[in-house]
């Protein structure tokens, strides 16, 4: 796996060399500014390799603490480094999610670590040097590692959901999942862990602070175009985005379409978690963020990684193999292809349109599998996780959905 990663982070950075990582860059200039004292939201950051007009920074104060080693080294070793990271983490999710009987498993990993890395998610994420690889590890981490472990002794677990939601304020539907399904103490430590965090980010510059939570992020709109094409672009793949593309005749129904789109995707995990798979019901919820968040890029996907591996195991008829390599296709075609499609013929618009939307459509495919396609009928719950005997999501002990009155208010299967 190390040597696949390796590969793959050379092939990743030979080909997107000509793209300069604007998104890691606008990190590294914010830690710069915020470290000789200037105030990072003020107005653009500006320098070498991003636009003339200069770029905003839009994460939390939080978020510039922990991207602080982004500026440890000249910008290029930097780079390397933080995309060795994304690769690496890429690695654990396929690991992770790949059952344990699977035969010449090493083998099977490293190919689908190459065939993830070659997505058009996880090279835009290394072209761009984004960080959602970062966000979706720490919530994958914290949803199924192990209680009895030595980190499980000393820092519960939900923490790392809100340190990720302290970072980026996407993950905190996890936090809106954990309330919904009532698992009280992950839903009390996740916002314990955020909390702690935004804390941190105050004490260190409370101005700074100030100015994120009673201004900048009540004006994103002025940061960040949400309007005209800019929103309606092939390359935001949000309801939102899919919306606009329509025409602005949408604008009065996004809203409405949002919220009936979020209640159900919660509305599904929580059959999920009851029926007693919280990985697969969690999987839902990172596949859902993108959808229901205003703008999502190509490289926010990331939660296709851990969703796609773990369908692939339990596929057992022809149609859903054939299904599976659909929706393969449209996600290695990517939106730009659609785009260009639909621009060179009418004939080909049907076709161009599927692989414009073709995120969103595959993230709702992959949600309603996730809901019917159960784990192997062998499988025996308790022993789910990577390291396990089963195809099932990896759970640890203790995250297998409800199993007493106490932590679901009703009664269910354990």
């Amino acid at each position: 796996m190390l040597a696949a990663a390796c590969v793959v982070l050379a092939y990743l950075v030979y080909v997107v060399r000509a793209v300069e990582p604007v998104d890691f860059l606008v990190y590294r200039y914010a830690v710069e500014k915020f470290a000789s004292g200037g105030d990072i939201y003020s107005g653009n950051l500006f320098g070498p390799m991003i636009e003339p007009e200069g770029m905003p920074f839009t994460y939390t104060p939080f978020a510039v603490l922990l991207l602080w080693p982004t500026a440890f080294f000249d910008w290029w070793t930097a780079y390397l480094l933080w995309s060795l990271l994304c690769i690496l983490l890429v690695a654990w999710t396929v690991a992770r999610f790949t059952p344990r009987w699977v035969r010449l498993r090493p083998l099977v990993m490293a190919a689908l670590l190459i065939g993830v890395s070659v997505t058009p998610t996880v090279s835009a994420h290394i072209s761009f040097g984004q960080v959602n690889l970062l966000l979706m590890a720490l919530v994958l981490f914290d949803i199924t590692r192990d209680d009895n472990s030595i980190l499980g002794r000393y820092f519960p677990r939900g923490l790392l959901i809100g340190v990720a939601t302290a970072i980026k304020l996407t993950p905190g539907l996890f936090i809106v999942y954990f309330v919904v399904t009532r698992q009280w103490r992950l839903a009390i430590w996740s916002s314990v862990g955020a909390a702690a965090a935004t804390v941190a980010a105050a004490l260190v510059d409370p101005a700074l602070s100030r100015t994120f939570w009673t201004e900048v992020v009540w004006s994103l709109s002025g940061r960040v175009d949400l309007t005209g094409e800019a929103i309606a672009s092939s390359g935001n793949g949000s309801l939102q985005g899919t919306l606009a593309a329509l025409g602005s005749w949408t604008d009065a129904v996004v809203m409405p379409l949002i919220v009936l789109v979020g209640a159900a995707a919660l509305w599904i995990a929580r059959r999920i978690y009851l029926d007693g798979r919280s990985v697969d019901a969690a999987l839902v919820i990172g596949l859902s963020a993108p959808i229901l968040s205003p703008i999502s890029w190509i490289h926010h996907w990331v939660y296709l990684i851990p969703a796609a591996v773990t369908i692939l195991f339990r596929l057992r008829s022809r149609r859903g193999v054939a299904v599976f390599v659909a929706a393969l296709v449209v996600v290695y075609c990517g939106p730009s292809m659609g785009q260009q499609l639909m621009d060179a013929s009418a004939l080909l618009v049907p076709v161009g349109a599927i692989l414009r939307e073709g995120f969103i459509l595959v993230s709702a495919a992959a949600i309603v599998a996730l809901w019917q396609m159960r784990p192997r009928p062998d499988t025996v719950f308790g022993q789910n996780s990577a390291f396990g005997e089963n195809d099932s999501a990896p759970e640890s002990e203790g995250n297998q959905g409800p199993n007493s009155i106490e932590e679901s208010g009703v009664r269910t299967r354990s």
